[in-house]
């Protein structure tokens, strides 16, 4: 008979299920509290710096594209000019590579 009112109250959704999206909710809030939240200033000077510096790596990202992508056309064009400059570059990153990877003294 116990073992019935268990599976009804179970089953009906009752406080059982009420609890802990109540208790959720109010740890929620006493986080929500302890947040320290920008002023106006802060957020529009913290924005600004993010736009600035998406931008500048868009620009930056988009002319490496660019350059990388006439390279590419010149190369497949068999330019064998454009074919030496891949090679230094190519060449120039691997050197860059492994003086950066080395350990400094």
């Amino acid at each position: 008979m116990a073992n019935q009112d268990v599976a009804e109250k179970k089953s009906s959704g009752g406080p059982g299920f009420i609890e802990p999206i109540r208790d959720y909710i109010r740890e929620t809030l006493g986080e929500l509290r302890k947040v320290h939240w920008p002023t106006r200033t802060e957020a529009r000077n913290l924005t600004t710096v993010v736009l600035a510096v998406t931008f500048a790596m868009a620009v930056f990202l988009g002319l490496f594209d660019f350059l990388f992508g006439r390279l590419i056309e010149e190369i497949l064009l068999s330019n064998i000019v454009a074919i030496a400059i891949a090679v230094v570059i190519v060449l120039s990153i691997i050197v860059l590579v492994v003086f950066a990877s080395r350990d400094r003294r």
